[in-house]
C-alpha cells in the first residue's frame, strides 16, 4: 500500500534524563561533558572520559549508556571490531535473566546492542556472523522497529550470499513487525530543527511514474504557515521507493525556498497524492505527521561564541551560551534567565562540621575519596537572543557572567551580579528542557568549567594528581611503550635474549603505575596493564601474562581488554603447535568476568584439540604404513582421537546457541558422527541445524550430508528430499553438480 514514512538524519538516542535515576550526579555530569565533546567532535578527550564512567560505574546503567556511546562513535568512524567489541559486550552485560523484571531503559539498551552488533557484523562483511545476533533480535523484540531492520538485514546479507530464496523469505517479512503506541504516549514523530528533514514514498506505481518522467512529489505544511513541494529522488535497490528531503530552519514562513522554516512546536503534515489505487480510486491523499522541537544545550564559551571553553579566568567575564529553538516565540528578542555558580572543594570532614546535610553526600563518595564541592557563590544571570534584522530568530542565547577573584574576607552576595571564584573552583551552569527531541520527560543540560590554576588530565572533570607523579608515571608508560617495541623488533629478528632484555626493561617502567593506579587516570593505568602483558609475552613467560590479564580483569570486568589478549594469546600458542597451554589459555578466558569472546573461547578449544587429535595421528603415522598402533587405519585412529574435540564443540552449541560459533561447532559434531557412522545421531543432530540455525553458511553442504545419512539409513525419499532442497535453495552452491548426479542416480534406481 502506498504510503509515506518521515525521518531525519539526527540518529534516535535513549533519553538521558529517563537513565538518570539512581544515578551519581557526578558521574552523570562527566558522561554529559564527555557526550558534549563528542559532539563537538572532540573525540579524544570525550572518548577518555566515556571510558572513566566505565571504569568507575561497572555495571550501573551509565556504563552501559558509555559503552554504547562509544560502540556508536566506532561503527561511525567505521572502526568496526572496536564496536563491535563493546557492543558484544553489551549484549552479554544486558542479557535478560529468566524471572528478572529489566528496567525499560535496560531493554532499549539491550535491544539496540542486538542490533549494533549485528549491524557491524554486516558492515564488515561477515554475514553469517550477523545472522545469530538478528535473529535474536526477532526473538526479543519482537513487534517492533528492531524486529524489522532485523528482518531487512538479515534478507540483505542472504542476498549477499546469493541465497535468493532466503532473502526474499526475509525481506517479506520487514514491515510485518508493527510497533503500538501505548496508553497515552505520544504517536507524532518528532524532527530536530536545523536538521534535515526526510520523508520516504513507498508506491508500486513509482517505477511506472519515473519511466513516464512524472515527478514523484510531496507537499510538506508547516502548521506556522511555511508551504514547500519536495520531488522524490530514487532509493538504490528499492523500485517502488523514493526518498524527499530539505533543510529545515528556524524562522518565519517563506514558502517555496527550498527550505522549512517552523518555530518550536510546530507539526509538519506532509501529504502524497495516490492517483492510482488497487480499487481504481484517484487523487486518494496519503499523509504522515510530525512535530518540530528544539534540544537545548547550555555550555561556556570563548569570546568568540563558537569555540567551547575549558578553563575561566577570575576577572575576565566568561560567555554563557544556551542554544533551545523552543524558546523563540516571537520576532524580537526574547530573554531567559539561568543560575550560575561557582564552587569549592574541601575535605569531607570539614564540610561534615560545616554543614550536617553534606554528610548524605559524604556517605555516597568511593572510600579512596576525602573531598567534596561546597558552593562558593551564585549569580543570576540574563541571557538575550541574539541576530541580525528586525527578527531575531535564532534560538541562540548569550550572556556574560562577571568574574570576580575570591580574597579572604571576602563575602559573597548573590545580589550583585559578581561571581566570585578563586583558583581550582568549577563553576557550573544547568537547564531544563522541557521539549526536545528524546522524550515526554523533562531533560538536564548541565555545563561546568573549572577555573584556571587546576589540573586537569583530559580523562574526567573533577580529577587532582600531583603534577610530579602524573608526568613521571606519562614518561615511564611512553619509555615502556618504546621498550616493548624494540623488543617486539628483536624477536621479529630471533634475538630472544635482547628481546627478553628489553621486556624487562619496560616492566621496570610499568609496575610502579600499576603500584600506585588509585592515584593516576584509568587510561594510563590500562595502558600499563597492557605493556605489561605484552611485555611479558616477550619473554615467553604465558603463566605472568594471563595472570596479569585475570589480574586486570577484576579491576576492570568491563573492559575488553584482558579478554582480546588472552585470545590472541591462545591463538598464537596454536600456531605454535603448543596445544596443552593453548588450550588452558583459552579457558582463562570463559574464567573471566562477562568475557564477549567466551563462545570463540569454546569454539577455539575444540578446534586446537582437533589439530592436537590430527598432529597426534599424523605423528603416530609418520611410518606412512597402512596399519598405524592397535591396527588401527589412519581415519579411524583419527575418530578416536576426535572425542574430546568433539566434546568441546558440542559445549559450544550448547553453552553458546546464539553465538556465530554455535552452527560451525554443531556442523563439525555432525562430521563426526558421519564419518563415524553414527547415521542415527547424525540425523538427530541435522534435525536440529536446520531447526535452530536457519541462516548458517554451509547449509547445503548439510544437505548433502543429510542425503547421504538417508541413503545409508535405507531411506532413500529422504535423501532425494534433501537432495531436490540443495539444487532448488542453494543453486550457486559447490555442490549443486554433485547432488545432480546422486539425485539421477537415485531415480533411476527408483525407476522414476
Amino acid at each position: 500500500m502506498p504510503g509515506v514514512s518521515l525521518a531525519q538524519d539526527t540518529e534516535e538516542k535513549p533519553g538521558r534524563e529517563q537513565a538518570a535515576a539512581g544515578i551519581d550526579r557526578r558521574a552523570k555530569h562527566l558522561y554529559d561533558k564527555a557526550m558534549e565533546l563528542m559532539e563537538y567532535k572532540q573525540y579524544e578527550r570525550g572518548l577518555a572520559m566515556l571510558n572513566t564512567v566505565v571504569r568507575d560505574n561497572q555495571g550501573e546503567l551509565l556504563a552501559h549508556m558509555a559503552h554504547m556511546e562509544m560502540g556508536r562513535h566506532y561503527s561511525e568512524q567505521r572502526k568496526t571490531k572496536e564496536a563491535l567489541s563493546h557492543f558484544m559486550l553489551l549484549t552479554r552485560l544486558l542479557a535478560p535473566e529468566i524471572g528478572v523484571k529489566q528496567a525499560e531503559d535496560v531493554v532499549a539498551l539491550y535491544h539496540e546492542a542486538l542490533f549494533q552488533a549485528g549491524f557491524s557484523q554486516y558492515q564488515a562483511g561477515q554475514y553469517s556472523a550477523c545472522f545469530p545476533l538478528f535473529r535474536r533480535l526477532t526473538e526479543v523484540a519482537a513487534r517492533t522497529k528492531w524486529a524489522n531492520m532485523a528482518y531487512f538485514y538479515i534478507g540483505m546479507s542472504h542476498y549477499q550470499l546469493k541465497n535468493w530464496n532466503k532473502a526474499i523469505d526475509s525481506l517479506s517479512l520487514v514491515g510485518t513487525e508493527v510497533e503500538e503506541a501505548g496508553e497515552g504516549q505520544d504517536d507524532l514523530g518528532r524532527i530536530e530543527i536545523g536538521q534535515r528533514f526526510y520523508s520516504k514514498i513507498v508506491d508500486a506505481d513509482v517505477p511506472v511514474m519515473r519511466k513516464l518522467g512524472v515527478p514523484v512529489q510531496a507537499q510538506v505544511k508547516v502548521s506556522s504557515g511555511d508551504v514547500e513541494t519536495l520531488t522524490g529522488v530514487p532509493v538504490p535497490g528499492k523500485k517502488h521507493e523514493m526518498l524527499t528531503s530539505a533543510p529545515t530552519a528556524l524562522g518565519a514562513p517563506k514558502p517555496g525556498d527550498g527550505v522549512l522554516q517552523m518555530v518550536g512546536g510546530d507539526t509538519l503534515d506532509v501529504t502524497y497524492i495516490d492517483d492510482s489505487t488497487l480499487d481504481g480510486s484517484k487523487g486518494v491523499p496519503r499523509t504522515g505527521k510530525v512535530r518540530a522541537v528544539s534540544t537545548g544545550t547550555v555550555g561556556f564559551f570563548l569570546g568568540d561564541n563558537s569555540t567551547p571553553a575549558y578553563i575561566a579566568y577570575p576577572g575576565e567575564p566568561q560567555v554563557l551560551m544556551l542554544r533551545d529553538a523552543d524558546l523563540d516565540t516571537s520576532n524580537g528578542a526574547e530573554k531567559i534567565t539561568l543560575t550560575v555558580k561557582s564552587f569549592f572543594k574541601v575535605e569531607a570532614a570539614a564540610a561534615a562540621e560545616d554543614d550536617e546535610e553534606a554528610l548524605l553526600d559524604i556517605f555516597a563518595l568511593d572510600d579512596e575519596e576525602e573531598e567534596v564541592w561546597k558552593e562558593r557563590d551564585s549569580i543570576t544571570l540574563t541571557l538575550i537572543e541574539t541576530g541580525e534584522g528586525t527578527a531575531i530568530r535564532s534560538g541562540i542565547f548569550v550572556g556574560k557572567v562577571p568574574l570576580a577573584a575570591f580574597s579572604e574576607g571576602t563575602v559573597p552576595n548573590s545580589g550583585d551580579n559578581i561571581l566570585h571564584c578563586d583558583e581550582l573552583d568549577e563553576l557550573s551552569v544547568s537547564y531544563t528542557d522541557l521539549v526536545h527531541l528524546y522524550g515526554n520527560e523533562s531533560r538536564t543540560s548541565e555545563a561546568r568549567i573549572k577555573v584556571s590554576g587546576s589540573v586537569n588530565s583530559g580523562v574526567t572533570a573533577d580529577q587532582f594528581v600531583v603534577f610530579e607523579e602524573l608526568l613521571k608515571a606519562r614518561k615511564g608508560s611512553v619509555e615502556a611503550e618504546a621498550l616493548s617495541g624494540l623488543g617486539g623488533i628483536y624477536k621479529d629478528m630471533g634475538l630472544d635474549q635482547r628481546a627478553a632484555q628489553r621486556a624487562l626493561e619496560a616492566l621496570a617502567k610499568v609496575d610502579p603505575i600499576i603500584m600506585n593506579r588509585k592515584k593516576l587516570p584509568g587510561d594510563l593505568v590500562e595502558n600499563a596493564f597492557r605493556l605489561k602483558w605484552e611485555s611479558e609475552l616477550l619473554k615467553d613467560d604465558f603463566d605472568s601474562a594471563t595472570a596479569t590479564c585475570l589480574a586486570f580483569n577484576r579491576l576492570y570486568p568491563e573492559s575488553v581488554l584482558a579478554d582480546k589478549a588472552l585470545m590472541t594469546l591462545g591463538r598464537s600458542l596454536t600456531d605454535k603447535e603448543e596445544f596443552e597451554k593453548a588450550v588452558d589459555v583459552y579457558q582463562r578466558v570463559l574464567e573471566l568476568e562477562n568475557p564477549i569472546s567466551a563462545a570463540e573461547a569454546q569454539f577455539r578449544i575444540g578446534e586446537t584439540l582437533q589439530k592436537r587429535a590430527i598432529d597426534s595421528v599424523e605423528k603416530a603415522d609418520a611410518h606412512n604404513s597402512k596399519w598405524g598402533k592397535a591396527g588401527l587405519t589412519k581415519a579411524t585412529a583419527l575418530q578416536n582421537a576426535m572425542g574430546p574435540a568433539v566434546t568441546a564443540f558440542r559445549r559450544t552449541y550448547q553453552s553458546y546457541p546464539e553465538s556465530s560459533y554455535a552452527a560451525e561447532a554443531l556442523g563439525r559434531v555432525v562430521r563426526h558422527y558421519v564419518d563415524t557412522e553414527a547415521f542415527a545421531q547424525a540425523a538427530d543432530l541435522l534435525e536440529n541445524v536446520f531447526n535452530d540455525y536457519p541462516d548458517a553458511a554451509f547449509l547445503d553442504e548439510m544437505l548433502l550430508l543429510w542425503a547421504n545419512v538417508g541413503y545409508r539409513m535405507g531411506d532413500n525419499e529422504t535423501a532425494k528430499g534433501k537432495l531436490r532442497k540443495l539444487i532448488f535453495d542453494y543453486p550457486t552452491s559447490k555442490h549443486v553438480t554433485e547432488a545432480r548426479k546422486k539425485l539421477a542416480g537415485l531415480e533411476a534406481e527408483g525407476g522414476e
